[in-house]
């Protein structure tokens, strides 16, 4: 059995806010990278399950980030996939910092056939190689907005070639800089994102144009839907921020 990999970085000040603290997007990036290279170095990798015409597309994530970090301090991200059954596969990612848990990701990916887009069994991949952890729950209970929300446009947003991704799709990290641009707690400087669910529907390619969907959810909550230039669903999700200390 392989044993479970680690990844040492500096935060820099690319994956941080005006306040010099770590935001969403920089946590999915740098956590997203430890997972990489954990495929990179117990193989498959990434780039490997490419090759057979397979993609590994995201569909869920639920993320906690329970203390501040700030630029130039150094924090060591781990992430591992978990005992998955049928379309469904599981993975999980951990931040730390002297050792304290500081942020964490559940996520859920799908296997696809990278020609037809056909949804494949995950054991269709040999993933045997793979160290395999623990998976829970960060937020329980399934996420839905409620019918009686009140959303509505918060703005526009197209896909440009700075956010896409090797797929040639909006990259899932960028999601999160998109909807936290429309939080306006963030942008007084006044709060940080402790809390967020995405729901991913459907890929945004070159040239789409998304319109952002935005209601409260009370003090400190927001709930988000994009909805793609074709109308049809792009993501949904829950944000929530926490005063900074």
């Amino acid at each position: 059995m392989a044993e479970r990999f680690f990844y040492a970085i500096e935060l820099d000040t690319y994956c941080c806010d005006g306040n010099q603290l770590l935001k969403p997007a920089g946590a999915l990036q740098v956590l997203q990278e430890a997972g990489r290279r954990q495929m990179e170095s117990q193989k498959p990798s990434y780039e490997d399950i490419l090759a057979m015409g397979k993609a590994l597309m995201l569909s869920r994530i639920d993320m906690k980030i329970y203390e501040e970090a700030f630029v130039g301090e150094r924090v060591e991200a781990t992430s591992w996939p978990c005992d998955s059954s049928r379309a469904t596969f599981l993975r999980m990612y951990e931040m730390k910092r002297d050792g304290r848990l500081i942020a964490e990701i559940a996520s859920q990916w799908v296997l696809v056939d990278f020609e037809s887009r056909k949804i494949l069994k995950v054991d269709e991949v040999d993933f045997s190689n793979y160290y395999h952890g623990p998976y829970h729950d960060l937020i329980p209970g399934k996420f839905r907005i409620p019918r009686e929300a009140q959303l509505e446009e918060a703005g526009r947003f197209r896909v440009t070639y700075s956010y896409l991704d090797s797929n040639k799709h909006m990259n899932n990290t960028y999601y999160a800089n998109m909807l936290c641009d429309h939080v306006p707690e963030l942008e007084a400087g006044t709060h940080r994102v402790d809390s967020m669910r995405v729901h991913y529907s459907k890929e945004a390619p070159l040239g789409d144009e998304l319109t952002i969907m935005r209601a409260s959810a009370g003090e400190g909550q927001y709930f988000f839907r994009t909805v793609k230039a074709d109308g049809e669903l792009n993501i949904e999700a829950e944000i929530g921020v926490v005063p900074v200390k």
